[in-house]
């Protein structure tokens, strides 16, 4: 008695700063104040807002980020939606048909949102071509306002599309059986996932929903489309997922306690918890991302698991009548939540710190997340130890009613407790028999591990948005359909700009490597749908303008060149509204005359002459063989037939009647001034540009092929362009390339800060760093295995994925905290002999079932939408298997080998047990407490 008499003095010292009993002395403003806080957060859930917009997930100073920041500001932004209609039976060149898509293009103009003259197709498309004898440029409309569908009309219009290659896989498809529209928002590319960029794609799809014309489907896909149908799906799983789950816990806490005490406090607990992060993160002006659509969930599952510990306590250690006063039942509560607070506050804090281990990334969702998430936790465990006592000290003492009829219906408490018990031998018994072979247990982890790391060279790191869904999902066929049929919906722009601010960019050297970078890359690297710059253009209009010139060459070049200020051209893809083309305007009243001397003729061929023409063009060329198209194109091109022979940059000075490169670029610059100043997608000024603009249209679906794409891309500029030049690089190719890195750098960030918290929390509990080395070898174990099943079963590491090993440390560490203890606890008991039933006996059953539950609240998952969070589900209910087995199988085994001071030593932890016991004058069995330390 008098060792133990300064004890409790020592104990009254410390309750002096505090102390139990005043701090649930009045336990109705407790619970008024946590309904005051719900209401608060309640109320925010009015302002929550859904953003899935890609350009979120990279940081504003990251290099992609900013080089694509650069190109919106200079050429204006680049995500256009995409609307492809598809035709079996017939061509687009059909008269009914067109006027439908008329009517539909009238319907788009009419959204708030989409620019003016921001939807393009061929119906908005202005043709260019020379005039009437060669004498005159002009533009007509590709497909004119009054066509009737004539086969001249018809055959007519076949040959303006087959004219010029910029209309190809741009504008319409090969078999002219597609057609493609262009709809430019005026919005950002940081606001493309904002509520009006939405509420536009909503119209936009409901107006294709409602056309009606025979033998069309179609097809619609882009970014901010991509965007809208994600939020749709996080709307839909968080309806769905969240009741789910709900269901899940609530059969759980059924099972368990068989009390509708049992089942509604801790399930109370969870839903405030997650009323209070989701209502803080709309407070913040957070919008709630595809990552969000988790934090619900995870807060469901995994607090769940607070309440259920202070309730378990609380069935066990306060008598259930009313027999004892309202007095003493809220002493026993009290004393209840004495106990058990320790033990639940160190699953909190090991949770804890594998969420707040996404703090420490780059990406702002996965940022956000885990601010949110840790802040959902610390609120569980928080209302867990306040409101449960608060509301069972305001009941009072009860009768468990619903225990009272199941065990009329159907079992006895004691039938019950003995199937517990057996349960829990079984439990023990199998686990004892696994232990008793510790070398093959020690082979079996050596195995795991080299299998594992066999499949992590599997694994493949890639965020492909059209995988985040299933293959039959509409907006996953658009997007196959706009890379089969066109230039493809993945775009990579190349900057090709001059350091010398006096000088300017349009020069014949740096305009014919553009060309024969374009010609190289739409000819050898299918993933390139179509390449579109300025170069087009410049031919386009060196071609109509000396249509009528002998293909030798010009005796001498004088250009008379008046800009237009009309706002008609090729569409305006890539001005204001760029993507992939160029705008450009000549006005039809305001033409540019030509001042040649003489008009150039054809000669007449006969049988021989074009036979000997032939043979030439064979004989120069460097293909060993050549198709009968590239035949008729050379020999058009001999003849100069409409102008093809001066579809080229001019790069000869001699064949245009001048001397010097200088006098080149005049010419060029002249064309550009002839473009009325409207080519702002491709040049940064109208006159003398300093900076072009290649849009290079991919039709990749991973990154892995994005890159091949650049790095062909890079190679050719090295080794081909003018060494002059600053050559930048951007567009959503690169912002994937981005995103990938981060994904790792996060993934690596975050298992470093997990470990280093973990292993802290356990070598300073047990003031042992081996304890925290031994600790944390399950749950290397169970991320090895984590990323060899990704790697086998093809499963990709992306934002989601990405998630899944700091899940498996925050959640996996608790089994392994609750053996160690239950380990300890049993060493010291038995003085270390035959300890390792007693350690078995309840913490087995403990461990298992907390996985398994967990588990199946994780699995909840796998009905989502998204194919990625489906795969974190799956990955997470695998990752407590393993960790949870771990524990109880290789942990035993290298505790028995190592045999460490730390299981041997009494703790400080030990000594404060004691005391709380002498305090509260109970004697709680140690078994219970070794159940409790989860």
């Amino acid at each position: 008695m008098k060792e133990k008499q300064p004890k409790k003095s020592s104990t009254k010292k410390r309750n002096r700063f505090f102390s139990f009993e005043r701090f649930y002395a009045h336990p109705l403003v407790m619970l008024l104040v946590i309904l005051g806080i719900t209401i608060f957060f309640a109320l925010q859930l009015l302002y929550v807002q859904l953003d899935n917009n890609n350009f979120r997930f990279i940081p504003k100073t990251d290099p992609a980020r900013m080089a694509d920041q650069k190109i919106s500001e200079i050429f204006g932004p680049e995500l256009p939606i995409m609307i492809g209609i598809k035709r079996e039976y017939s061509t687009i060149l059909d008269k009914q048909f067109l006027d439908k898509v008329r009517e539909l293009i009238k319907e788009f103009d009419t959204i708030k949102l989409v620019k003016t003259d921001g939807v393009i197709s061929v119906l908005s498309t202005k043709h260019i071509e020379s005039g009437i004898g060669g004498e005159s440029i002009h533009t007509d409309d590709l497909i004119p306002e009054n066509f009737t569908g004539s086969p001249e009309e018809i055959s007519a219009v076949r040959e303006k599309l087959r004219d010029w290659e910029l209309y190809a896989r741009s504008l319409i498809s090969d078999d002219l059986k597609s057609m493609q529209i262009m709809i430019f928002l005026d919005t950002e590319h940081s606001s493309s996932g904002g509520p009006e960029a939405m509420a536009a794609c909503q119209q936009i799809m409901a107006m294709l929903d409602n056309w009606d014309c025979p033998d069309a489907e179609t097809y619609i896909t882009g970014m901010t489309i991509f965007s809208e149908i994600i939020n749709e799906a996080t709307a839909h799983d968080l309806k769905f997922l969240i009741p789910l789950v709900i269901i899940v816990v609530v059969v759980v806490l059924f099972l368990s306690f068989r009390r509708f005490t049992g089942i509604y406090l801790p399930l109370l607990t969870v839903i405030i918890s997650t009323i209070w992060a989701i209502g803080a993160m709309s407070l913040c002006r957070v919008p709630l991302s595809i990552l969000s659509t988790v934090l619900p969930v995870i807060l469901i599952a995994i607090g769940s698991a607070y309440g259920i510990h202070v309730i378990n306590h609380y069935f066990d250690q306060v008598v259930q009548d009313t027999t004892i006063s309202k007095e003493e039942h809220a002493k026993q509560v009290i004393n209840s939540i004495r106990h058990i607070i320790r033990p639940v506050f160190l699953a909190a804090l090991t949770t804890f710190a594998g969420f707040v281990s996404f703090c420490f990334t780059s990406v702002p969702p996965i940022f956000e997340f885990g601010i949110f998430s840790s802040f959902g936790v610390i609120a569980a465990f928080s209302i867990a130890v306040t409101l449960i006592p608060a509301i069972l000290i305001l009941r009072g003492p009860r009768k468990p009613i619903m225990s009272q009829l199941f065990k009329k219906r159907r079992k006895t408490e004691e039938q019950l407790e003995q199937r517990s018990r057996r349960m829990d031998q079984v439990i023990t018994s199998t686990l004892l028999v696994i232990n008793n072979h510790r070398r093959t247990i020690l082979f079996g982890m050596l195995l795991l591990v080299v299998f594992s790391g066999l499949g992590m060279s599997r694994l493949v790191i890639d965020n492909v948005m059209m995988e985040y869904f299933e293959p039959t999902v509409p907006v996953v066929q658009s997007d196959v359909f706009i890379r089969e049929k066109f230039g493809g919906s993945k775009l990579l722009n190349v900057l090709i700009s001059t350091p010398d601010k006096d000088e300017t960019i349009l020069r014949p050297d740096v305009l014919q490597a553009m060309d024969g970078l374009t010609t190289y890359l739409e000819k050898n690297v299918p993933d390139v749908g179509k390449v579109t710059s300025i170069v087009p253009l410049i031919k386009r209009i060196n071609q109509v303008y000396n249509a009528d010139a002998s293909p030798e060459g010009l005796p001498e070049r004088k250009v008379i060149a008046e800009s237009s200020s009309a706002d008609d051209g090729f569409g305006d893809f890539g001005s204001d509204n760029d993507d992939s083309f160029g705008d450009f305007s000549i006005d039809e009243s305001e033409t540019a005359e030509h001042t040649n001397s003489s008009s150039y003729k054809i000669p007449e061929y006969n049988f021989p002459t074009l036979l000997t023409n032939l043979n030439k063009i064979i004989r120069n060329s460097d293909k060993d063989t050549m198709t009968a198209d590239e035949l008729v194109t050379e020999l058009e091109k001999q003849n100069n037939y409409r102008g093809l022979a001066y579809y080229e940059i001019p790069s000869d000075p001699k064949k245009y009647g001048v001397s010097t490169e200088k006098e080149l670029e005049a010419i060029i610059n002249d064309y550009l001034v002839l473009l009325a100043g409207n080519s702002k997608g491709f040049v940064d000024e109208p006159i003398k540009p300093r900076i072009l603009k290649m849009n290079l249209q991919l039709r990749t679906l991973g990154q892995k092929d994005s890159d091949q794409v650049l790095d062909t891309v890079k190679k050719y500029i090295q080794n081909e362009f003018p060494q002059d030049l600053q050559i930048e690089y951007g567009g959503y190719a690169l912002i994937e390339k981005s995103l990938n890195h981060l994904v790792v750098e996060s993934q690596l960030i975050s298992l470093a800060v997990s470990f280093v918290i973990v292993f802290l929390i356990i070598a300073i509990y047990y003031r042992s760093v081996v304890a925290g080395l031994i600790g944390s070898v399950p749950l290397f174990i169970s991320i090895m295995v984590n990323f060899g099943v990704m790697g086998y079963f093809g499963i990709k590491l992306n934002i989601g994925t990405a998630m899944v090993a700091s899940f498996a440390i925050g959640i996996g560490i608790d089994y392994t905290i609750h053996y160690l203890a239950a380990y300890h606890s049993a060493y010291l008991q038995n003085k270390g002999e035959n300890f390792l039933p007693q350690t078995f006996y309840g913490s087995g059953k403990a461990i298992l079932f907390n996985a398994a539950s967990v588990g199946a609240g994780f699995a909840v998952l796998m009905l989502s939408k998204f194919n990625m969070l489906a795969e974190l589900g799956l990955l997470i209910a695998i990752v407590m298997v393993t960790s949870s087995f771990a524990s109880l199988t290789i942990l035993p085994t290298i505790l028995n080998i190592v045999k460490p001071k730390f299981i041997t030593k009494v703790l400080k932890a030990d000594r404060v047990e004691a005391l709380i016991d002498a305090t509260s004058e109970e004697e709680p069995s140690s078994e219970y407490s070794m159940e409790e330390n989860k």
